[in-house]
């Protein structure tokens, strides 16, 4: 059974049994966000790094956050008994897709539900997918 339900239509959000599920950190959130957006596939802490510290050089001070963030999202998803959702395979990091039920994911696999031009909003990031969707969606 698919214990999460994650909305990618609009603003990113995840639910549990219909409730919103609370991350500790925004950035913890946006990880999960990002490892969502790239449907099933695995990204190494240097590449999630540029994407949530696109300003920020400092590869060692980033290395550390980003650690952090993952045993946040760890921690997060076990308390709701969806640990299997994200899957460490040295040196890539990504979500199994199987274990969500998401627009976006369903979107790409059989063009339903309609998309109507919003992804991910508040991650200017997902701006590019957006723009692939967009371009799906008149074809």
């Amino acid at each position: 059974e698919k214990l999460l339900r994650v909305s990618c239509f609009g603003n990113f959000e995840v639910y549990v049994k219909e409730e919103k599920l609370l991350f500790k950190r925004l950035k913890t959130k946006e990880l999960f966000a990002f490892l969502i957006d790239r449907n099933g596939a695995g990204m190494t802490a240097k590449q999630i790094c540029a994407i949530l510290f696109p300003d920020d050089t400092d590869d060692t001070k980033n290395s550390a956050y980003l650690r952090q963030l993952i045993l946040d999202l760890k921690t997060t998803l076990k308390t709701v008994g969806a640990e299997n959702v994200l899957c460490h395979e040295s040196p890539y990091y990504r979500i199994d897709p199987k274990w969500v039920r998401c627009d976006y994911l369903s979107y790409l696999n059989t063009g339903k539900p309609s998309f109507h031009g919003e992804y991910m909003t508040q991650y200017s990031w997902a701006e590019s997918t957006c723009a692939m969707l967009q371009f799906k969606n008149h074809f």
